[in-house]
């Protein structure tokens, strides 16, 4: 499908002082924002409301949806290819609200079918097929099965839709057939006819009732006018019950987002060419192949997590960009309305590319590590640069020293907070291509795989931060890459400490409680902990920890009392910690005494 760029109008709101960026607003939808519709590449099961929101559309119980899906890219064909029952006229005939027209038999009539593809899921639960002859019922159809898909991909075989019988009657004999059944998603339907005379139906109406499950909005590609650095992404929604919201984007350094291929003259071969040396007037077979272009275009983001000043969760620093967004309905009467997208950013980008990669590679987990954070500025000009470096940490860390092209740098300031490194340098503002920046740093690791993902920003401009790729930014650094591995050990826990060996509960403020400290490791995601006081015969006396934790530092505290909440008598005790992770189980036990 070909996807031409094209230049959507951006609402200037600010500059920067330097001149040297310029912050701009796209805004699609809203009483200010520019028309759904005319800027979108695909609008499915979709209407604008009357404040210029986008609502998936809603079936009337008592209005016929067949007129509706000419709009949606919806078709009727049958299997019938007569004079009275052209597969390119039946679509009119069937709404065209007169008797003499509609689905017309008259040989070879079992087995003849009717199919609908109705251009977007509804739910569904009456159809109605009037009488095509008002003065002869032995025209009408003498027996039928009515199959559905609901239009899901695995419901397919290539591209053909794989049927289910939902209802039949091989007696049926009225001059008019009216069907209903259960609420029933359904894409496409079918009508087959199991009499052995021909017949002549009039008008089909289709009814359904609550909203469509599925809409889809994709955008045009949009034209920021030069390489961009992306700022917040706002998509502001009403949302009611189970409903949904799926919002992706991607970006591209050019304008079309697809390959075109024709044929070599040799079977299975073939050769890139441009679009306007692309034939789509040949048949398919001979035109060639059209491929979505990866080479130089992201692929679609995952669904973002929030909706609301989000980062953009595709690759920064390119000219062209593209959102889409699928709205879900969770019920009949669940639905996600869209007021408006809001996309920020700035142009020019701060440089062509800032490259970096760390060392070492390998850590310790569960203590602070020395990394050094290697860059490199690769810039076409010096109207650009920056003076701020961002490195996303697991945990906060600490920066140790700064140098670039081999100087040491003294009046740096840092700035740390969990899983932000900020390193700022004003009086040393990277301008040139080139460049070499180290920063040291130490930060604590708890899980292999760990990626150190980094910005650069100008604290100069109002020019949104430039996200940082990996590569060959130093020739010492061999690895070539922003992810760090662990050392290989078993362990899962480690600095697991008591914040004293007593405890003694009466109350006079020394020793009343203790606290247990530990690091959980290599757990990707949270896990179960348990936290168990036990006496020495084994019997529990206290549950005082059932809960999930994530990888990090964590602390639990126990003040003497048992699950009645009654203080433990003096001894000794001892506490059981346990996880449960995707690296495997891991236990440690620890004593403690109670005295008083």
């Amino acid at each position: 499908m070909l996807r031409a760029a094209y230049i959507l109008a951006a609402l200037l709101i600010g500059f920067s002082s330097s001149g040297q960026a310029q912050v701009q607003r796209l805004k699609i939808g809203g009483n200010d924002g520019l028309e759904w519709e005319k800027n979108s590449l695909i609008f499915n099961a979709l209407e604008v409301t009357d404040e210029n929101g986008l609502s998936p559309l809603e079936a009337d119980p008592e209005a016929n949806l067949l007129p509706r899906i000419k709009e949606l890219g919806g078709t009727a064909t049958t299997s019938v290819r007569t004079a009275a029952a052209r597969s390119n006229q039946i679509l009119k005939e069937l709404i065209d609200e007169q008797y003499t027209t509609g689905w017309r038999v008259y040989t070879n009539t079992n087995g003849a079918e009717l199919e609908v593809d109705m251009g977007a899921v509804f739910v569904l639960q009456r159809i109605f097929l009037h009488r095509g002859v008002l003065n002869d019922d032995e025209r009408s159809l003498r027996g039928y099965e009515f199959y559905v898909n609901d239009g899901d991909s695995l419901n397919f075989i290539g591209d053909k839709p794989v049927y289910s019988l939902i209802a039949q009657d091989r007696s049926h004999g009225l001059p008019e057939l009216d069907l209903s059944f259960s609420p029933t998603q359904v894409r496409y339907f079918k009508l087959r006819s199991t009499g052995e005379r021909g017949f002549q139906m009039g008008d089909l109406e289709v009814f359904g009732l609550g909203v469509t499950p599925f809409a889809q909005y994709i955008s045009r590609v949009i034209d920021l006018g030069d390489a961009a650095n992306m700022g917040p992404v706002n998509v502001y929604t009403s949302i009611n019950g189970e409903a949904k919201t799926q919002f992706s984007t991607k970006t591209g350094y050019v304008a079309n987002d697809s390959l075109y291929f024709s044929q070599t003259g040799i079977p299975g071969e073939f050769e890139e060419v441009s679009l306007d040396n692309f034939d789509r007037t040949l048949d398919p077979s001979y035109a060639g192949i059209i491929r979505e272009n990866t080479r130089d275009w992201s692929t679609w983001s995952p669904p973002y997590a929030q909706l609301e000043n989000a980062e953009i969760n595709a690759p920064d620093n390119r000219r062209y960009f593209q959102f889409q967004f699928k709205l879900l309905s969770g019920s009949l009467l669940d639905k996600a309305v869209v007021d408006s997208v809001v996309i920020s950013y700035t142009t020019p980008a701060i440089a062509d590319s800032v490259i970096a990669e760390i060392s070492p590679t390998t850590a310790i987990l569960g203590q602070e590590n020395d990394f050094t954070y290697h860059l490199r500025s690769v810039t076409a000009n010096d109207k650009r640069g920056f003076d701020t470096v961002i490195i996303r940490t697991p945990f906060a860390a600490r920066a140790t020293g700064l140098s670039i092209d081999g100087i040491e740098i003294n009046d740096f300031t840092w700035q740390g907070a969990d899983g932000r490194l900020q390193v700022a340098f004003p009086n040393n503002r990277i301008t040139r291509s080139g460049q070499a920046i180290d920063v040291r740093f130490t930060s604590l690791m708890t899980i292999s795989g760990t990626e150190f993902r980094g910005e650069v920003a100008d604290s100069q401009s109002d020019a949104f931060p430039q996200r940082i790729i990996f590569g060959n930014a130093n020739e010492e650094a061999v690895d070539n890459t922003l992810v760090v591995s662990a050392r290989i050990d078993n362990k899962l826990f480690t600095g697991v400490d008591f914040s004293s060996d007593i405890i003694t509960p009466n109350g006079d403020g020394i020793n009343d409680q203790i606290a247990l400290e530990y690091v959980l490791l290599k757990a990707t995601d949270p896990v179960g902990i348990q936290v168990i006081i036990y006496d020495l015969s084994g019997r529990e006396v206290r549950r005082l920890y059932d809960a999930r934790d994530s990888s990090g530092p964590n602390q639990v505290a126990w003040d003497g009392r048992a699950d009645d909440n009654t203080t433990v008598p003096p001894g000794l005790y001892l506490i059981r910690l346990e996880a449960n992770t995707d690296a495997g189980d891991a236990t440690q036990m620890r004593s403690v005494a109670v005295v008083y």
